[in-house]
């Protein structure tokens, strides 16, 4: 073998290595939100952003499944992180709900799930074309309403605020199983009355669909919620957020209004790993969050009300000890 023969080949076993070297410490992980126009979404993306300037040895690609599916391919190994309510990972851990046909392989494995924290800045909203004679949730007795895509927890807990109401989906109210995303082009041509809607204040699809329609929004009530709850299962973990009518106001600057106070429905949105991740992996991940929040909160005004408080409470996930060590340090936890 001649001399540059021998130099070709130690080039190329320097370069193969250097890639080895590569592969083995970067880590790209996947995590799964509900839609690209969630907060949690939102956050998602910031948090990947923020790793990559970061230059660090973790990388984060978003994708967006809705929290059921998204638990499902973390169960699956097909994602390393997954979004799922406070209430929904009891029903999936009980075999319940949404998950009361799934394979017994993946209710053991969601029981080996751990938190990394929580945020609670998305909620459930309803809003119904203006021109539509509706008024309250009482109204929509005769209406069709779009509840949440097919298979998610949104249809379930519409239906049990109807039901909350004495109207049964499917029956008093046309209930249709449709994501809010086409359910405002349905709207836009007077086909549907209304639409379940998750995110934020100003929340993107209701600001957008705004601009071509005049929109007004519903909410149940609080005199109902005990009533709801016996109609739904983990309904002790689900809560109504008041937000006023100068809040809708602000928001949407008159095009979408609300006749007084109103209510969102919300809980705690956890951000859950396998209890196998290492304990290293999980605090880089929630410490870069947090740690970074001023700047992650610009990235869009759907993340306004995140807050650091709020990171560890209300999860029925176990903290992950790489998250929990993170939230000892900053004297969140003890």
């Amino acid at each position: 073998m001649t001399n540059n023969s021998f130099k070709y080949l130690a080039a190329f076993t320097a370069l193969t290595s250097c890639l080895a070297s590569a592969s083995v410490f970067a880590e790209d992980l996947v995590v799964s939100a509900t839609s690209q126009t969630s907060d949690d979404y939102a956050l998602a993306v910031a948090w990947s952003n923020q790793l990559a300037d970061a230059d660090g040895e973790l990388r984060l690609t978003v994708v967006d499944n809705g929290s059921v599916k998204g638990l499902r391919q973390l169960a699956a190994s097909r994602v390393d992180v997954a979004v799922i309510g406070a209430p929904h990972y009891l029903d999936a851990i009980e075999g319940k709900g949404n998950f009361s046909e799934d394979p017994e392989r993946y209710t053991e494995a969601y029981k080996g799930f751990k938190s990394l924290f929580a945020i609670s800045t998305s909620a459930g909203q309803y809003v119904v074309r203006k021109d539509a004679d509706i008024d309250s949730f009482d109204d929509l007795a005769g209406h069709s309403i779009a509840i949440g895509r097919p298979g998610g927890n949104a249809g379930r807990v519409s239906s049990a605020f109807l039901e909350a109401y004495g109207l049964t989906p499917g029956e008093d109210v046309d209930t249709q199983f449709i994501d809010y995303s086409d359910a405002f082009n349905q709207m836009a041509n007077n086909r549907l009355d209304g639409t379940f809607v998750w995110g934020g204040l100003p929340q993107a699809a209701i600001d957008n669909a705004s601009r071509s329609m005049e929109l007004a929004f519903i909410s149940p009530e609080e005199d109902k919620m005990e009533a709801f709850r016996e109609h739904i299962t983990a309904g002790e973990h689900y809560q109504l957020k008041t937000v006023t009518a100068e809040d809708i106001e602000d928001a949407y600057q008159g095009r979408a209004t609300a006749e007084g106070d109103i209510h969102f429905w919300s809980f705690p949105y956890m951000f859950v790993v396998d209890a196998e991740m290492d304990d290293a992996t999980a605090y880089d991940l929630t410490k870069s969050l947090w740690a970074n929040l001023d700047e992650i909160k610009k990235t869009s005004s759907a993340l306004n009300l995140l807050r650091l408080d709020e990171a560890a409470s209300g999860l029925t996930a176990e903290l992950h000890p790489g998250a929990a060590r993170y939230f000892r340090e900053i004297g969140l936890i003890q």
